[in-house]
Order: structure tokens, then C-alpha cells, then sequence
């Protein structure tokens, strides 16, 4: 199987990780642009008062030209504490948060040197703890990769993904929502998660 490429983004959605469950390998392109208002740097979630985003702060050097590899965090406001208090506000009755949230806590507090570090650890996170096989690298990509696929992968607006239903800590209050980052998955599901990615392969054929 054609290794797979892919963006990078911060605590990938379950649509995602649904690629990579179904690939021994892939490689996070780290050429190409940064876009803003994507995945690469947001989360999407669900808490008591309903769905919410988290966002961290980037700095561009080299405005909209400015490659996934060049993009720095801001540290200008403490978005750290804005992260951390929103995750445990919205999952921490969840029944796998205890397993979890010190090895998120300590991803989101450690003051990685670029936005590409920390969505590669949160990445990689989320792999070894639904217990995918997927081995990601990253690199240089010297050819076209597709788009197309980049900008459904990355931008809530064109991402029409619907992952297989499993248990949400605020469902009767909500509904279900759907393609939420794994860490909605992870606190919920726990090493079910695994089986909701292949459940949801299955749905669509993807």
C-alpha cells in the first residue's frame, strides 16, 4: 500500500485517525503551507454548554507564505491554561480521563519550539494509546501531494466526515456530534477506540 501523506494537526479528529488506522506507515508533510482557521492548530470538543473549539496561537514568520515547519507558538496569551482548564472542564467525568490526562496535560505544558512539535506529539499521543500500528515519520515531501485531500483533512468548513456513533459524556444533552479530535474519542471510549476507527472505515469506505 502507497505510503500515506498528511498534514499536521493538533490532536487530530477521528476522521484522521481513520487513515491512519488503515496504514502500516505515514509521513506528516511539513512543506507545505500554513493555513489558518484549519486543524493544524484547533481542536474541536464537546462540553456541558455544547460544542467549543480550542485554538493555539501561532506566529507566521513569513505571512501567508510561511511553511508548516516555520510556524512558532505564541506565547503572548497563557493559551496553555485556556487548553488545559477547557479539556478537563469538558471530560473529566468522562470514564478514561484518569488513564489520559496526564500525559495530555504534560503534551499541552511542555514549550515546544514550534506548532509542528506539538502536533506531532499529540499525534503520536493518540496512536499509541488506541493502539494503532501505524509508524509516522515526517519529512520533506519533493512532490505533489493531494490537496484536495489536505484541505478536507484540515478545514472544518469542507470536512463532511461522519465516524461511527459511540458513547459521549454529554450526549442527552447535545446529540451526538461527530469527527470531534480522538481525545473526545479516547476519554470516552478508551481502548474501544480502536474498534469505533475500524467501525467507522467500514461505514464509509474510506
Amino acid at each position: 500500500m502507497e505510503q500515506l501523506l498528511l498534514p499536521a494537526v493538533y490532536f487530530p479528529n477521528i476522521a484522521y485517525l481513520s487513515y491512519i488506522y488503515q496504514h502500516e506507515s505515514a509521513q506528516v508533510v511539513i512543506n507545505e503551507r500554513y493555513e489558518k482557521q484549519t486543524y493544524r492548530s484547533r481542536i474541536s470538543l464537546v462540553g456541558a454548554n455544547g460544542a467549543f473549539n480550542l485554538t493555539v496561537p501561532v506566529v507566521r514568520p513569513n505571512g501567508k507564505m510561511s511553511l508548516v515547519s516555520e510556524v512558532t507558538i505564541s506565547e503572548v496569551e497563557n493559551w496553555r491554561k485556556d487548553h488545559l482548564k477547557g479539556i478537563e472542564s469538558a471530560y473529566s467525568n468522562t470514564p478514561y480521563f484518569e488513564y489520559y490526562w496526564d500525559a495530555v496535560k504534560a503534551i499541552i505544558s511542555d514549550e515546544h519550539d514550534s506548532l509542528l512539535s506539538l502536533n506531532l506529539a499529540s499525534t503520536l499521543f493518540l496512536i499509541e494509546k488506541m493502539g494503532l500500528s501505524c509508524e509516522l515519520t515526517h519529512g520533506l515531501v519533493d512532490h505533489e501531494w493531494d490537496y484536495h485531500f489536505f484541505n478536507a483533512m484540515t478545514d472544518p468548513k469542507k470536512h463532511t466526515f461522519e465516524c461511527q456513533r459511540y458513547i459521549q459524556a454529554f450526549e442527552e444533552r447535545h446529540g451526538f456530534v461527530g469527527n470531534l479530535s480522538g481525545l473526545d474519542l479516547l476519554f470516552n471510549e478508551g481502548p474501544n477506540s480502536i474498534t469505533i476507527l475500524s467501525e467507522s472505515v467500514n461505514k464509509h469506505h474510506i
